[in-house]
């Protein structure tokens, strides 16, 4: 009975050794695995702080590409008002440079028209010179006949001195004037009767006529000295 006691005796203490391994195993463990959580938290955490700093510098890589992208927009925009400038300042003269061509075109073909009919009208000065003669040398006939003549051949000079009129074109003021080089041709000199008729015109040989700055015909004169 008593090796009994004492195997039993033998048996609790096995059995109480064996209960507190255990529970110095669950310790370990515990500690193990605090050890090992801390482990891994302090592995985390520069994880994190590699993240946040990526996000940063992502977010900082972002901002400078869209600065980038502005930029080059803005380089794009002053290159292409330039060269709208440019075009515009090259149709700008392109313009004044139609327009001053179509003024000299307009102006050249005017003036050609013009002088062709100042050409045409001096042409026919001669027929109206010898229609005056006409008059001049037949008012002193008293036929009826000659007078109905040169009743008709008043009217034609009449219709001459009118389209005249309606060109622009007036005879030159010729007789009693002081000779002007510029209107009369003298082909003939007298001697001045007197200190005032001196340089002056006073005589009409052939009427001259002209425009507003264009002399058709000059009057042939004689000039008294």
């Amino acid at each position: 009975m008593r090796e009994n006691l004492e195997k039993n005796c033998c048996n609790d203490k096995l059995i109480e050794d064996i209960e507190k391994a255990d529970r110095n195993l669950t310790d370990e463990e515990v500690d193990e695995k605090g050890i090992t959580d801390e482990e891994i938290n302090d592995k985390e955490e520069p994880h994190k702080e590699l993240n946040s700093k990526d996000t940063v510098d992502e977010d900082k890589e972002g901002k400078d590409s869209a600065k980038d992208e502005v930029s080059v927009l803005q380089e794009q925009l002053i290159k292409a008002q330039e060269e709208r400038d440019e075009y515009l300042s090259m149709a700008q003269r392109l313009q004044a440079e139609f327009d001053n061509y179509r003024k000299r075109n307009r102006s050249a073909v005017s003036e050609a028209y013009e002088v062709a009919a100042l050409e045409t009208v001096e042409k026919f000065l001669p027929v109206l010179d010898n229609l005056q003669r006409a008059l001049e040398s037949s008012k002193d006939n008293d036929s009826p006949q000659v007078q109905a003549i040169c009743k008709g051949v008043e009217m034609v000079v009449k219709q001459f001195n009118d389209i005249l009129e309606k060109m622009g074109i007036e005879e030159i003021d010729a007789l009693g004037q002081p000779f002007d080089p510029m209107y009369h041709d003298a082909v003939m000199q007298v001697e001045a009767e007197n200190e005032e008729q001196k340089n002056k015109v006073v005589e009409v040989l052939l009427k001259g006529y002209k425009t507003e700055d264009r002399v058709i015909r000059y009057s042939m004169v004689k000039v008294a000295n």
